[in-house]
């Protein structure tokens, strides 16, 4: 299994207990809150998800594979990139606090790779 982590001034945080494949993709720090996109599978499927301080938030339910890829924090925004697969193809996606918006229509493969906001 793969557990993801990562290092805060020299100490480990891990994400997960190690029970499960997970994968790390971006990281992002906002004050004193640090956000880690990427995703957890039950060997099956991929949930895509971040953790915000070492605690996760489902972007999907479980259903289809997913997987976040890019996060960025604007203010009290969370903002996040990836793809949900809806039965045939993977479906560019982007979630701002956890609502999931559609970038592609789905008839083609598309992943969404980063995000940057401008305000």
């Amino acid at each position: 299994m793969k557990a993801s982590k990562y290092w805060n001034n020299g100490t480990v945080v891990s994400l997960t207990d190690g029970t499960m494949n997970t994968m790390a993709h971006a990281i992002a720090v906002s004050g004193k809150d640090v956000y880690v996109a990427g995703y957890e599978s039950n060997e099956s499927i991929k949930v895509a998800k971040y953790w915000l301080n070492g605690t996760a938030v489902n972007l999907t339910d479980g259903s289809k594979n997913a997987e976040a890829n890019s996060i960025v924090v604007s203010g009290s925004d969370v903002y996040v990139t990836g793809y949900e697969n809806n039965g045939t193809a993977d479906v560019a996606k982007y979630w701002k606090n956890g609502m999931a918006m559609s970038i592609t229509d789905g008839s083609k493969n598309a992943i969404g790779n980063s995000i940057c906001v401008v305000k």
